[in-house]
């Protein structure tokens, strides 16, 4: 992640609408309403992974607690630590620390965390290391101390991770961090460090891909070209085609080989999620230039050509690594395919027809080292230009898009922000990203001629007021068409 924070008010109603949806779904059986208790859940789910009984047994909040009405006797006590992990395989204990904020996002957006919460963790850490139970402390916390307490006596030595987490932007000030930070070196040395999980946290997670793609492909000889400049890496190489295909297969075993029957290859499709950081969905073989791509790698007298003919792919990735300066073999993890998913299809389908040819076909790839999801969309950006892209293709990969997305799948809804991106599902779901910008020009902005006859606009000089308008409900609108039906479809995903 990068280290500048971009505050976005979107951000914000992404996190609120996800803990609505745990309230929603959570609420009525753990007897809660309040939305820091649904914060609970979704963090303990969504990022420490845990089943929902797992994240009911972690939380260790007194106000949840009594709410649950097991306990007779009225207690206070959960020595600010409101949930606890306790990983028996990795050797880690998370003590986490929340705060859950409902105000108006101008209220909180440049707030820092609550200073004095490190004196309530600071006390509960000397409990733990001096092995002692509290008699205020409630029932619930108090067992998960014993749980600890007697997997060390099991010979168990744990590290300690202290979790800040909230839904704002910023942690403690410089100087409360490192007062805090020389306190548990000073009195635990390695065993206890601490970190934040705030928005950004949460919206990387959320946004992320659901499927870590890896893959390893040789180099031809030694044509390849390494540039590693401002914190970023790339590399330009030549690619056979047969290992373009096999590299994106759905099957990782097939990714992993580098060499393989082509059999073995056509026996499994291609896997999709390699395409997510792509500006647009396959157009199969309507398009003129995809039929070209095939015909050119079925043609005898033009396959051998195809290097010449072809713009090549680009490919980011999370890490690359290779050793050599002679047909070195790539290693890549997290890949994303984000220029050359026209190609890709089509020489696939030639492959599949006729695999005789793809021995000299080639193309150029390139690859590009970075976790940095913005520069990843400037590459997409950039780079696609070998079928006409217009701003919509192009937005469909900006980080407004796919939060947008993320938050109307919570509501049951399948916002498009590519092209029939949700083909196979219910119409009636589906909300098109052009057609929902339209109706908000012309209804909300009072723009019905841009909306009806500059639809350029809404991915350009109108993208911002099209994408990024609260409502005096104080979330973002959501709109379809132009009809009624969708109108009242919008009144009610922001209600």
């Amino acid at each position: 992640m990068n280290s500048k924070i971009i505050k976005s008010y979107q951000d914000y109603v992404l996190i609120k609408t996800n803990v609505e949806k745990f309230v929603k779904d959570y609420g009525e059986r753990y007897k809660f309403d309040e939305q820091s208790m649904g914060f609970l859940f979704f963090t303990l789910e969504k990022i420490f992974n845990l089943q929902e009984d797992e994240a009911y047994n972690a939380i260790t909040d007194t106000r949840f607690i009594m709410k649950q009405k097991k306990y007779g006797e009225q207690f206070t006590h959960d020595k600010g630590v409101d949930a606890i992990v306790i990983n028996e395989e990795e050797k880690v204990v998370h003590l986490m620390n929340f705060k859950f904020y409902t105000k108006d996002y101008e209220k909180i957006k440049d707030k820092h965390f609550e200073s004095n919460e490190i004196a309530k963790v600071l006390l509960l850490l000397s409990d733990i290391f001096e092995r002692t139970i509290t008699s205020n402390a409630n029932p619930i916390l108090s067992e998960k101390l014993k749980e600890i307490f007697l997997l060390q006596d099991k010979g168990n030595r744990f590290e300690f991770k202290i979790h800040f987490v909230s839904n704002i932007y910023n942690g403690f000030t410089d100087d409360e961090e490192k007062l805090l930070r020389e306190s548990l070196i000073k009195g635990y040395k390695n065993d206890v460090t601490f970190e934040y999980i705030l928005i950004q946290n949460f919206i990387t997670k959320l946004i992320e891909k659901r499927e870590f793609i890896n893959a390893k492909f040789k180099v031809n000889g030694k044509n390849f070209f390494e540039k590693s400049e401002y914190g970023y890496r790339a590399l330009i190489a030549e690619i056979n085609a047969k290992d373009l295909i096999r590299i994106v297969s759905n099957n990782e075993d097939i990714r992993m080989k580098i060499d393989i029957e082509d059999e073995e290859i056509m026996k499994y499709a291609i896997n999709e999620n390699a395409f997510e950081d792509n500006v647009r969905v396959y157009l199969k073989q309507r398009s003129n230039i995809n039929k070209n791509i095939k015909n050119t790698a079925t043609s005898d007298e033009e396959s051998s050509k195809f290097f010449f003919f072809n713009n090549g792919v680009t490919i980011t990735c999370e890490k690359l690594s290779y050793q050599g300066k002679n047909s070195p073999v790539l290693e890549l993890d997290g890949i994303q395919v984000v220029n050359g998913s026209q190609t890709i299809h089509s020489l696939k389908e030639a492959f599949d027809e006729n695999a005789e040819n793809f021995y000299e076909i080639s193309l150029l790839c390139r690859i590009y080292e970075t976790n940095d999801l913005g520069f990843k969309s400037k590459i997409a950006e950039y780079t696609n230009n070998q079928n006409p892209v217009n701003n919509r293709d192009v937005r469909s990969i900006d980080l407004i898009q796919i939060k947008l997305q993320e938050e109307l799948s919570v509501k049951g809804y399948f916002y498009e922000r590519k092209r029939n991106q949700f083909d196979g599902e219910d119409k009636n779901l589906r909300i098109d990203a052009e057609k929902f910008a339209q109706s908000f020009l012309s209804f909300r902005l009072q723009k019905p001629a841009e909306a009806k006859n500059k639809k350029s606009t809404i991915f350009s000089s109108e993208y911002e007021g099209s994408f990024i308008i609260p409502c005096q409900s104080g979330k973002i609108i959501f709109t379809q068409g132009m009809t009624h039906e969708n109108r009242n479809r919008c009144r009610a995903i922001c209600s």
